[in-house]
């Protein structure tokens, strides 16, 4: 058997396509589909346009950056250095101001202060005895045991 594109076909008559649905007409919705397609590709083209605006900007405010941190670099490596050469003395001005208000209880108030601020530099609270050094320590009546220390440590 042959087979022929009129055998293929169908032997209904082709329908014509509708001109007309429920009164909308074909060509309007069409232009209307046109219309969409048109707004889309507008809605895409200002997309683009934003993005390469946007990136645009950041990468100036990224240069502008980059030149503000290659001026600062320099400083603040000074700075750096500087701190680290004086910290040490810093140090020690802070376990000296800590002697100074274990002895001195009225200063204590002023020192806790900054205590919260710089606590890095602040050690545990030195406690500092008036007694002579290796004296022994007194007993607690309610407990009736000393300390596990038995004497006091040397003053520092």
């Amino acid at each position: 058997m042959e087979s022929t594109p009129e055998s293929q076909q169908p032997s209904a008559p082709l329908r014509q396509r509708p001109t007309e649905y429920n009164g909308i007409r074909v060509e309007e919705v069409d232009r209307q589909c046109h219309e969409l397609r048109m707004l889309l590709n507008a809605t895409f083209v200002a997309l683009l346009l934003l993005s390469v605006s946007l990136n645009l900007f950041l990468g100036k405010q990224m240069r502008l950056i980059r030149a503000k941190v290659s001026e600062t670099r320099p400083v603040i490596q000074r700075m750096q250095a500087e701190f680290q050469k004086k910290e040490p003395n810093m140090r020690n001005f802070v376990n000296a101001l800590q002697s100074f208000g274990a002895v001195h209880q009225d200063f204590l108030p002023i020192l806790n202060r900054y205590r919260q601020v710089v606590p890095q530099y602040f050690t545990s609270p030195v406690a500092v005895s008036t007694a002579p050094q290796g004296s022994p320590v007194p007993v607690n009546p309610a407990i009736g045991q000393a300390p596990p220390s038995a004497t006091r440590p040397p003053a520092r």
